[in-house]
């Protein structure tokens, strides 16, 4: 298998901006990391795109998910930086994400917004991964960080099946 180092091509940005400072990939597996700031979901979900082709509905699951996970870690956790890693089981069409970020607890999470769960503004991020991820959790790497991650099994229906 043949592996590639560089930046994924991405629109361009205003001068001076640097959207990811590494990117390790292969046809099914990509690892970067990102600058801890907003556009570090969108730019997950470009990486994840250019390697989970094939099973439309995990693939949207998964840059559900992956914007989720991610978007808490720029939210919540420390440092200027997370690391992604999105990758495909070519064989039986699950897809994995898993955001590392150098906070090594997880917060208490707090709801807000008024009303019943449906409703909330915030808060929400765990309840989808159980809604849609058929794995997920959390694991601890010492005292310098944790993995959030989650697995979507393959659903068995293509892209171009889905557009037929």
């Amino acid at each position: 298998m043949e592996v590639a180092t560089g930046l994924l091509p991405l629109p361009p940005e205003p001068p001076g901006v640097l959207l990811m400072c590494a990117v390790d990939f292969t046809s099914t597996r990509a690892t970067v990391v990102l600058l801890r700031n907003a556009r570090a979901a969108a730019q997950a979900r470009r990486v994840l795109a250019a390697v989970c082709t094939g099973d439309a509905l995990s693939e949207d699951a998964a840059a559900l998910l992956l914007s989720e996970v991610v978007s808490n870690a720029v939210r919540h956790a420390k440092g200027s930086t997370i690391k992604v890693v999105v990758s495909r089981d070519e064989v039986c069409g699950s897809v994995t994400g898993a955001v590392f970020d150098s906070t090594a607890g997880m917060g208490e999470g707090q709801r807000r917004g008024d009303g019943p769960l449906g409703e909330l503004e915030t808060g929400r991020g765990l309840d989808i991964l159980d809604a849609l991820a058929d794995e997920w959790g959390v694991t601890r790497a010492g005292g310098s960080g944790k993995w959030v991650w989650f697995r979507i099994a393959g659903r068995g229906r293509s892209r171009t099946a889905a557009a037929s």
